[in-house]
């Protein structure tokens, strides 16, 4: 058990990546707050790592919410004392839609979730692990945030770019 006595926060935990890695952590040992902003996949992600004979709570926030991440970092504080790794795991894809079709709103949606959520995560989870001593950051990534798209709505359409004459004036 080589995370024994270490406590982990996990966001994004109630389904893929955050669920496989609070499980993983509790496997190994590690109290784990699980977050993340549906209720029923975080309660099926702590009764999975209880059922394996792990500690974990269910803490529900969204991450770009700075009062209800903070309120959530809180709670586990509260719950176990301390807080050793933290895992800034959630994120969405967003809506897959030509640049000129994307709405303002859709496009801050995945900012606040994927950046400001990252950002918060980090911002509140940090001065508790250095109060301690120190701990362990690690941050989750899609595939895409590092890849180029070629499929329709996954990037602006590709147009040719105009043609301009640029004029020099001198006096």
């Amino acid at each position: 058990m080589e995370l024994q006595a270490r406590v982990a926060l996990v966001t994004g935990g109630g389904s893929g990546i955050g669920k496989a890695t609070a499980v993983t952590f509790a496997q190994q040992g590690a109290k784990v707050g699980v977050l993340g902003r549906t209720r029923s996949e975080l309660d099926r992600t702590v009764k999975e790592i209880e059922a394996q004979g792990g500690i974990a709570v269910a803490l529900e926030a969204d991450v770009s919410d700075e009062e209800a991440l903070r309120a959530a970092v809180a709670q586990l504080l509260n719950a176990y004392g301390r807080l050793d790794i933290v895992v800034a795991n959630a994120g969405i894809n967003g809506v897959w839609a030509p640049i000129d079709s994307l709405t303002p709103d859709e496009w801050d949606k995945t900012i606040r979730i994927n950046l400001r959520g990252t950002y918060l995560t980090l911002h509140l989870t940090v001065p508790h692990m250095e109060a301690q001593g120190g701990g362990s950051i690690i941050i989750v990534s899609s595939i895409n945030g590092n890849r180029t798209f070629t499929s329709p709505g996954a990037t602006p359409p590709i147009r040719r770019p105009r043609q301009h004459r640029l004029r020099l004036y001198s006096n």
